[in-house]
């Protein structure tokens, strides 16, 4: 049996995959795999052998799962369905799978009726966060940002005003986690003399199909008479309430460390006075 390993391995189908399946990150990817079989098939015949390039993902004869020589980088994530064999079903799952498990893989069979291989190609993707949108005031307009994460691969990004492209007015940074190498995205955009008008912010993730469109309204409310303007944004996380609130909390903080430290003091004169040590 050694022997037919070796040879299943070397005569590995290395054409160009016919087609490319889409996995999504953190979960389960069934990948298909079927071959003939008829009233003489007999499972104790039956080898299976699943690679990524030269990598063995799993394989399977005498009857049982032999893993002796899978990759570490698949250990405990591979699994056949054993029940379905008999119908001439040899697809793979793959649990929990990473952007590491791109790849092209080769699904191996060989019984007693004949063999036949299969590959095709893996991409991983992963869907983008719901967007966060902040907005900070500028002496002269506002400052707006968009961030959203956790996406693969890098998106695509549009903002439109009045159903105008204004993309090439804005400013986008990109950053790739180190461990997971999924995607933070960051746009924003400076608006001055800001008038009533309509945002749309567009995140595309194409191999997932994934389409983020979110209409921010903006409002200008200025009074010429006293010199002020003011700006409200609709659908946006407003940040000064949240400084403001923290800088309650800081008083609140120090209000009572003073008070705190006030009563220590009257307590010790107290006692001072009335000759208590």
């Amino acid at each position: 049996m050694f022997l037919i390993f070796q040879k299943l391995i070397v005569e590995v189908d290395t054409t160009a995959p016919r087609d490319t399946i889409t996995g999504f990150y953190g979960e389960a990817l069934i990948l298909p795999c079927t071959f003939p079989v008829d009233n003489s098939w007999d499972l104790r015949t039956t080898f299976i052998l699943w690679q990524r390039e030269l990598d063995v993902v799993h394989s399977f004869y005498y009857s049982q799962d032999q893993l002796n020589r899978q990759n570490l980088h698949f250990v405990n994530r591979t699994s056949l369905f054993t029940q379905e064999l008999a119908g001439g079903n040899a697809s793979l799952k793959l649990d929990k799978v990473t952007l590491q498990d791109t790849g092209v893989y080769t699904c191996s069979v060989s019984t007693n009726t004949g063999s036949k291989n299969m590959s095709f190609g893996v991409k991983i993707a992963a869907f983008y966060s719901e967007p966060r949108l902040q907005f900070s005031m500028l002496t002269d307009g506002l400052n707006l940002l968009v961030t959203s994460d956790g996406g693969y691969p890098s998106p695509t990004l549009q903002w439109l005003m009045e159903n105008s492209d204004i993309t090439n007015q804005t400013q986008t940074h990109l950053m790739q986690d180190t461990q997971t190498g999924l995607y933070v995205v960051s746009s924003w955009i400076s608006r001055t003399e800001v008038t009533n008008s309509s945002l749309t912010f567009i995140l595309h993730n194409k191999p997932l199909g994934q389409d983020i469109r979110r209409d921010i309204q903006l409002y200008s409310d200025k009074s010429e008479r006293q010199g002020e303007s003011a700006y409200r944004c609709h659908g946006c996380f407003i940040l000064i309430p949240v400084l403001l609130l923290l800088l309650l909390i800081m008083m609140t903080v120090l209000f009572g460390f003073i008070t705190k430290r006030r009563r220590k003091e009257q307590t010790k004169q107290w006692l001072h006075r009335n000759g208590i040590p």
